[in-house]
């Protein structure tokens, strides 16, 4: 049996099962998928007919991102109130992205400030777009996603990982590091304090990095770079292929991609976080798209397929490890399998500071009870030890990560929260008593040199906002403990860089 010394998590962008594998040629059609993915549809704009039934036509690129606020997935999943609870249908992504498509769906505001900032963004109403909905219902065929397809197939693939809030990239992120969102459902760029996986893993002697291209989300956790010798363990990501070639892994890698955030002074072209955000189109160019551009979500791939042959290539360290590929939330793409309504709150509160800040602005929505997880992620779980064609069925949600972590590296250590006290773990699935090697795993290694794609400086997306609203937080805390890299706002990825390798120098050396 394997015996577990690193576990990697990658986590990209947005989007849900269906759309990257729900039209997956898998090896045992009926234990992965049951009735074809063709069979279920959704009622068109605002109901009207015809139906809209999920295909596998979809192109790599959309002319409007979707909407993924909590309101917008609660109308995706069709929530009504039965006499047992809340029941999600998932009938309503069609009228969710005509909606957002027709500009129907700024955000409203409420809070002290929320007035001002209703007014504002009231004053930007984007073009309207019409026609669009039907969109949101193709799904990728399998050769637009070789490399994740070859891993769910060779590997093991979870068909029931869910994202932890029905909600935006932030509070879903939160759950994979802390178990928790803070309370919030939606994006709320502030400071987060909640105890977190990579602190629990510290004080059981165990080791962490995180990998992260530009501006990572998982600044959101200052304690995670609050000393130099946490702060030394951020690393860009091309240093990740060296630790795999070097045997320097420590116990719990976190990969972030790059998400498209022209922070530093220059045009952006080489993302690859997969957002829909990052590889949009005009709606007039979108129906002749040839869709053979190198783009945001082919590097993607690339991303998956480069950290899959660094540890291919170190036979050693790829039997001692165990990667799990996943994505922080559906992104407002449709998926068939309403989410479970019997998932265990995390049982804490939001935080002081999170409710301070509530008081002057957030985003209007209904009281959530976080009771029901959000829509099915893409999940894949590599490793030698896992049997080929291998079929998770298990519930997990985001906080599977910490659990597992938490019971691999440190099971003396009592829960981060009531919500990782109950997830099930993903390292189940390594069952084969001998590891796969050579000829018995695939090779990905045409699938790893993706180019850089034109320079996106006309077209930074929307989710840009927070996360250089980030990087201002950021470095307002860098420059108050004296990092003498940081100088101005578009320094601040840079900087915090050239901080950690500086702490790196300093310290003595850890694995």
């Amino acid at each position: 049996m394997a015996d577990i010394e690193h576990v990697i998590v990658l986590a990209l962008e947005n989007r849900s099962f269906d759309h990257m594998l729900g039209f997956l040629r898998h090896p045992d059609p009926e234990g992965f998928a049951g009735p074809a993915l063709e069979e279920h549809a959704n009622p068109g704009w605002n109901g009207a007919p015809p139906s809209v039934r999920a295909t596998d036509a979809a192109k790599r690129v959309l002319p409007v991102d979707p909407d993924h606020s909590h309101s917008s997935v609660m109308e995706q999943l069709a929530v009504e109130q039965a006499d047992g609870g809340p029941r999600p249908r998932n009938l309503g992504f069609v009228t969710s992205y005509e909606r957002k498509a027709r500009g129907l769906t700024l955000p409203k505001y409420g809070g002290l400030l929320g007035p001002i900032v209703n007014w504002f963004t009231g004053r930007h109403h984007p073009k309207p777009i019409e026609n669009r909905g039907p969109l949101i219902m193709l799904c990728q065929p399998p050769d637009h996603v070789p490399v994740l397809s070859t891993l769910a197939t060779e590997f093991a693939v979870c068909t029931r990982w869910f994202c932890s809030v029905p909600g935006e990239t932030w509070p879903n992120r939160n759950y994979m590091h802390a178990a928790t969102s803070d309370g919030e459902t939606d994006i709320d760029t502030r400071v987060y304090d909640d105890p977190t996986i990579f602190e629990l893993l510290e004080k059981h002697g165990r080791t962490w990095h995180i990998y992260h291209g530009g501006v990572p989300q998982a600044w959101a956790f200052p304690r995670l770079w609050d000393t130099p010798k946490r702060h030394a363990r951020w690393f860009p990501f091309s240093e990740f292929a060296r630790h795999v070639e070097e045997d320097r892994l420590p116990n719990y890698s976190f990969i972030e991609p790059d998400h498209n955030i022209p922070l530093d002074g220059v045009p952006k072209s080489d993302s690859n976080s997969q957002h829909p955000g990052n590889s949009k189109v005009g709606n007039d160019e979108y129906d002749d798209y040839p869709d053979d551009e190198v783009n945001d979500f082919v590097r993607g791939e690339a991303l998956i397929a480069r950290i899959y042959e660094s540890l291919r290539g170190r036979p050693e360290v790829f039997e001692r490890s165990v990667l799990l590929i996943t994505y922080d939330e559906h992104g407002g793409f449709y998926d068939h399998v309403p989410p479970p309504v019997d998932a265990v709150p995390p049982g804490d509160r939001k935080s002081r500071l999170g409710a301070l800040l509530h008081v002057f602005l957030r985003k209007r929505s209904r009281a959530f009870d976080f009771t029901m997880l959000g829509p099915r992620v893409p999940a894949v779980v590599v490793s030698p030890y896992v049997a080929k064609g291998k079929i998770d069925n298990e519930r997990h949600d985001h906080a599977s990560i910490p659990a597992t972590l938490r019971q691999l590296f440190a099971p003396d250590a009592a829960p981060l929260t009531c919500r990782d006290r109950h997830a099930a773990r993903f390292d189940t699935v390594l069952t084969l008593e001998k590891p796969r090697r050579d000829r018995e795993l695939p090779d990905l290694s045409a699938h790893t040199a993706a180019a850089m794609g034109p320079a996106q400086a006309a077209n930074v997306p929307a989710h840009a906002k927070e996360f250089t609203a980030q990087a201002r937080l950021v470095r307002r805390r860098l420059r108050r403990v004296g990092e003498p890299e940081v100088r101005t706002a578009p320094d601040v990825s840079r900087a915090f860089a050239e901080a950690a390798r500086r702490h790196r120098e300093e310290l003595p050396t850890e694995r």
